[in-house]
């Protein structure tokens, strides 16, 4: 096939010689930050590591709570593998009800049951 039947004529450009050593192409989106700003999208933060924001539902009782946990924002998961694959501990869900569950006013669990980890 010639391609400059298909692109038309193009020009010729070097490549480097060397690998991309000297500057990184890629985003940092958590770079030097432990949590965003959630207050400037309107949220509210729930003060709890593990939890990045909450929102109340309007019109309803219902709060959503929601966090974004990885090994780069919380290196400890690492120490949490069941046969090669990270796993969030029960005591970490546990903690997360009490917190959740105080902030809605609900200050006891009375059962948790984790079915699959």
């Amino acid at each position: 096939m010639h391609w400059d039947a298909v692109f038309g004529p193009r020009r010729q450009v070097d490549l480097p010689t060397y690998a991309f050593q000297r500057q990184r192409y890629w985003m940092d989106f958590l770079a030097g930050q432990d949590t965003a700003d959630v207050a400037a999208a309107g949220l509210s933060a729930p003060g709890h590591p593990l939890l990045g924001a909450a929102v109340d539902r309007p019109g309803t009782d219902e709060v959503v709570f929601t966090g974004l946990w990885s090994l780069r924002t919380h290196d400890w998961l690492a120490d949490h593998t069941v046969f090669g694959a990270v796993v969030v501990p029960a005591t970490a869900h546990l903690d997360l009800a009490l917190s959740v569950g105080d902030r809605v006013g609900c200050a006891t669990v009375e059962e948790l049951s984790l079915e699959v980890p």
